[in-house]
C-alpha cells in the first residue's frame, strides 16, 4: 500500500523533467549535470513526501540554479513555471474529489493522481512548441506574467488547504473556483491582447510593405531613365566623335578640347545618374530598400553624398537582419540630421556610406559626415541623450549599443577627427565551438 502511494509522487517528479526539457529544449549531456539532476529529483521526492509546496519550490529554484545559463532565461522560468503549476493543479483536483468523495473507502486518490499526470503529459507533447513559441516571442514576458500570475493563484489555494485546513469543504470548492475564474479571466485578456499586438503589426506591416514598394518603384524608375540616358548618349557619342574627328583632320585641337568639356560637364557629371550608384551590389532586400529610403532622402534634401559598394553582398553573418536595418537607418538619421543642420548655417555637408563583404564571413559598414562642431569628441557624442536636434531624446547611439552588446561577433567603433564623424561596424562569422 505504501508503494502504490509513492509511485504518483516519483511519476510526478519524473514527469517534471520531462515538461521541462520538452518545452526548453535542453539535452543533458554532461555527466556532472546528469549527476546534479538525479540529486535534485532524489531531493525533490524526499521533501515531496514532508510538504508538496516546499518541493514544488525547492524544483523551482533548483531547476532555475541548474539550467539559468543554458537558455533565454525566460524561456527557462517559463519551463519551471509549467511544471510546477500542473504538480500544484493535479494536488488541488485530487484534493477536492478525495474530500467530496470521503465516504467512499476505497482509496482511489493514486489512481486520479496518475490520470491526470499522463493527461498532463498528453497536452504538453501535443501543444509544446506553441508553448516554447509563446515564450520566446516578443509577447514573451507578458506571457511569463501570466504564468507567475496562475502559479500565485494556484499556490494560494494549497497553502490555504494546507495550513488552514478549512473544516468547510464547500469554502475550498468555492475558493478554488474563484481563482480559476481569474486565471481564466487573465488568459482570455493576454489572448485578446496578442490579438490587439497582432492587428497593429499587421497594419504596420502593410504600410512598411507599400513604403518598400514606393522605394522599389522608385529604384525601377532610376533605372530606366539610366538606360534611356545611357541609350541617348551612345547615340550623341557617336555623333560627337564624327565631329571631332573631322575637327581633329582640319587640325583644330583647341576645338576638339572645348566640344570634349562641354559634353562631359553636360553629359557625363549628372547627379541624378550617380543617385543609387552601387546598390545593385546590394543583393539582400531589406538592406537595399533602407539603403533606397535614405539616399532618396539625402537626394531631396540636396545633401552631397557618396555611397560605394564594389563587391556584390548576397549574405551577412550570424546577425538578424532587424538590427542590422536598425543600425543602418539609425546611423544615416544622424548624418542627415547633422547635414541638415549644416545646410540651415551656410555650411557644406557630406556624407560618404560604404558596405564591404568577402562572401559570407565577413561584413563592414561605415558611414562619414561632416559635422558643424570640430571640438564635439566622439566620448560626447556616444553620451546617452546626446542630439544636436531640438525636442529630441538622442538615444540612436545608445540603442545601437543595446544591439552590439547581443553579438559577440559584431564590433562598432566611433571617431571625430578633422571635422568628420565615421562609424565603422563589422561583423565576423562565429567560430564554430
Amino acid at each position: 500500500m505504501i508503494l502504490i502511494s509513492v509511485i504518483p509522487t516519483f511519476l510526478s517528479i519524473l514527469a517534471d523533467l520531462w515538461i521541462f526539457l520538452k518545452i526548453s529544449k535542453i539535452k543533458v549531456k554532461t555527466s556532472g549535470m546528469k549527476i546534479l539532476v538525479c540529486i535534485v529529483l532524489i531531493l525533490s521526492f524526499i521533501i515531496s513526501s514532508q510538504n508538496i509546496m516546499l518541493s514544488n519550490i525547492f524544483e523551482i529554484l533548483a531547476y532555475y540554479v541548474l539550467f539559468r545559463n543554458y537558455s533565454d532565461k525566460k524561456l527557462i522560468l517559463g519551463s519551471i513555471l509549467i511544471f510546477s503549476t500542473n504538480d500544484l493543479l493535479i494536488s488541488i483536483i485530487s484534493s477536492i474529489f478525495s474530500s467530496l468523495l470521503s465516504e467512499i473507502k476505497f482509496d482511489f486518490e493514486w489512481i486520479l493522481d496518475c490520470f491526470l499526470l499522463f493527461l498532463a503529459l498528453y497536452l504538453i507533447e501535443k501543444y509544446n512548441k506553441k508553448i516554447r513559441s509563446y515564450l520566446l516571442d516578443k509577447n514573451s514576458i507578458v506571457f511569463l506574467r501570466l504564468l507567475v500570475y496562475i502559479y500565485i493563484s494556484v499556490i494560494s489555494i494549497v497553502a490555504i488547504y494546507v495550513y488552514l485546513r478549512p473544516k468547510n469543504v464547500s469554502f475550498y470548492s468555492v475558493f478554488t473556483l474563484l481563482i480559476i475564474i481569474q486565471s481564466v479571466f487573465a488568459i482570455s485578456m493576454y489572448y485578446e491582447m496578442i490579438a490587439v499586438q497582432r492587428k497593429i503589426d499587421k497594419r504596420n506591416k502593410q504600410k512598411l510593405e507599400i513604403e518598400k514598394q514606393k522605394q522599389l518603384e522608385e529604384y525601377a524608375g532610376y533605372l530606366e531613365k539610366s538606360e534611356d540616358e545611357l541609350r541617348a548618349f551612345r547615340h550623341d557619342y557617336r555623333n560627337m566623335l564624327n565631329s571631332l574627328k573631322i575637327s581633329a583632320r582640319e587640325g583644330n585641337t583647341q576645338e576638339v578640347i572645348d566640344l570634349l568639356d562641354k559634353y562631359t560637364q553636360t553629359n557625363l557629371d549628372s547627379k541624378a545618374l550617380l543617385k543609387y550608384k552601387d546598390v545593385n551590389h546590394i543583393h539582400i532586400k531589406s538592406i537595399k530598400s533602407i539603403i533606397i529610403s535614405k539616399l532618396t532622402e539625402m537626394y531631396d534634401l540636396n545633401i552631397p553624398y557618396n555611397l560605394e559598394c564594389r563587391q556584390v553582398i548576397k549574405k551577412i553573418p550570424d546577425v538578424n537582419e532587424i538590427d542590422l536595418i536598425r543600425i543602418i537607418g539609425i546611423t544615416c538619421d544622424n548624418a542627415i540630421e547633422e547635414s541638415q543642420l549644416m545646410l540651415e548655417k551656410g555650411l557644406k555637408p557630406e556624407i560618404q556610406i560604404m558596405f564591404y563583404s568577402n562572401s559570407k564571413d565577413e561584413f563592414e559598414y561605415e558611414i562619414r559626415n561632416k559635422i558643424h562642431d570640430k571640438n564635439i569628441s566622439a566620448s560626447q557624442i556616444q553620451k546617452k541623450g546626446f542630439t544636436t536636434k531640438k525636442n529630441h531624446q538622442g538615444l540612436g547611439l545608445t540603442n545601437i549599443r543595446n544591439i552590439e552588446s547581443k553579438y559577440p561577433n559584431m564590433t562598432i567603433s566611433h571617431t571625430v577627427e578633422d571635422g568628420w564623424f565615421d562609424f565603422y561596424m563589422m561583423i565576423d562569422a562565429e567560430d564554430d565551438e
